[in-house]
């Protein structure tokens, strides 16, 4: 399979903490992972450092088989035209409306925004039952709401890899099912997809299974 990320010796401290010792991963393009863990393990830094968001102490991290990490601006790039996050914590603008929220990477990213990107958002919102909340603000959405707004913006920008922090967590079964159903679907489209989660349930069906302990990853 064509390999998208290879990370190889990862580590990463706090002070005294060591949260990745010697970490080691890769993943192909359209391979869907899952990773567990404990809560404070490290998962989350984890997702950070492979979304460019952070970077280890150590190590080496390939994307596409081309170093990821000799430079901010290289870091950046990969970032904003390759990557897609699904965040926890929503990361939105509050005083913006849903439709700007999901356009505003677009615009920051040189995306031309025409008929078939609109076209395509407007499917997502139908999809995730936002389109009635197009013109909303999402500061007077629900928590699931925004959850669903931040993974539309996401996948719309067709990213190489997504990267989701626990993107089930604040919705029911009906949509986590929804969202699984998505994300599994755009990989095998071929796009690479790593999901944190606590969900093993609804994140059952996916190509490999990982927990996080003691700094490393291991096979489930």
């Amino acid at each position: 399979m064509d390999r998208l990320v290879d990370i190889k010796n990862l580590k990463k401290s706090y002070g005294r903490k060591i949260v990745l010792n010697n970490l080691d991963f890769s993943i192909s393009r359209g391979e869907m992972v899952t990773i567990t863990g404990k809560s404070g393990c490290g998962k989350s830094t984890f997702l950070n450092i492979v979304g460019l968001l952070d970077k280890a102490d150590s190590g080496e991290y390939f994307f596409e088989g081309e170093t990821a990490i000799k430079g901010a601006g290289t870091m950046e790039k990969i970032r904003a035209e390759k990557i897609g996050f699904i965040f926890q914590s929503y990361c939105l603008l509050d005083n913006l409306s849903v439709m700007d929220n999901i356009l505003m990477p677009a615009c920051y990213n040189n995306i031309k925004i025409d008929r078939k990107f609109r076209k395509k958002i407007e499917e997502y919102l139908e999809k995730f039952n936002l389109k009635e909340l197009s013109g909303t603000k999402t500061k007077y959405l629900s928590g699931g709401e925004k959850q669903r707004v931040s993974i539309v913006r996401a996948l719309a920008k067709e990213p190489s890899l997504i990267v989701a922090d626990e993107p089930t967590g604040n919705l029911d079964s009906e949509n986590s099912g929804i969202i699984f159903d998505e994300l599994k679907r755009i990989s095998h489209l071929g796009k690479t997809v790593i999901v944190v989660t606590h969900n093993g349930e609804v994140f059952s069906n996916v190509d490999r299974k990982y927990r996080l302990c003691d700094g490393v990853l291991k096979n489930e």
